[in-house]
């Protein structure tokens, strides 16, 4: 009874808008799911119980940079990269440890993707921190991971690779040849884009209708309607950034 009012209190609505760039946190994501997020695809309402996933993440990202905060050692928070390049996006928060400055990039994880965080971070963790090093012209950063079930942390230590933010801007730059200049679906992935997947991405994409299906255009949109409005780099310094926190466990 209580619970199923709790489930629709928090359940929401995912509205996507057409955009003519890509965020960081798709780095790692299937080709495919990128383009019909960026042509604004229709997908499910969220439910109450991953909302509430969600908010959990929200909530230790808080809770932490504010520790952060209190042991005088941000630089910035929320620091969006610089415009005009391939990527949208803000980094979590910038430190000063011993003279050193740090991206961090605050990250919850399911208990179980939690234990497997060993030797080092989630792949696609990895290739989000290298994109902020990047941009942001600092050689080193951290990924700081908590366990949604026991709050213990851990903490990964990650310098610049050049040679993976190449790979990474160079794959990207061919997905945005296919999707703005040439108007095309990405073919389905295949092992090169797998590579960097921590889990089997279809079964969790609000997309999978669309892609069996090969569907090109959104539903009901015919060829000769006017096109809906394209968000640009203003429409994103004004839009709440969609949560870094998107562990489906």
């Amino acid at each position: 009874m209580l619970i199923d009012k709790l489930d629709q209190y928090f359940q929401r609505e995912e509205r996507s808008w057409p955009r003519d760039y890509f965020y960081v946190s798709e780095v790692g994501k299937c080709p495919r799911q990128i383009y019909y997020a960026i042509k604004g695809f229709p997908r499910p309402p969220l439910d109450g119980l991953t909302a509430r996933k969600l908010a959990v993440g929200d909530d230790a990202h808080r809770r932490l940079v504010q520790a952060l905060y209190g042991m005088g050692i941000v630089v910035a928070a929320e620091a969006p990269i610089p415009p005009g390049n391939l990527f949208h996006g803000r980094c979590d928060v910038i430190v000063s440890l011993d003279g050193k400055n740090y991206v961090v990039e605050i990250k919850t994880a399911h208990p179980y993707s939690f234990d497997q965080m060993t030797s080092g971070p989630r792949r696609d963790h990895y290739l989000q921190l290298q994109l902020y090093l990047h941009y942001f012209g600092i050689p080193q950063g951290i990924v700081l991971a908590e366990n949604k079930a026991t709050q213990e942390l851990r903490e990964f230590v990650v310098p610049l690779d050049k040679e993976e933010v190449s790979r990474v801007i160079h794959a990207f730059e061919r997905l945005q040849r296919t999707i703005f200049v040439e108007g095309r679906l990405p073919p389905l992935p295949g092992q090169e884009e797998k590579r960097d997947w921590e889990y089997d991405q279809c079964r969790y994409c609000p997309y999978v209708p669309f892609c069996n299906e090969d569907a090109a255009d959104p539903p009901g949109r015919a060829a000769a309607e006017e096109p809906e409005p394209v968000r640009t780099a203003a429409d994103e310094e004004r839009a709440v950034p969609p949560t870094l926190f998107d562990d489906p466990s």
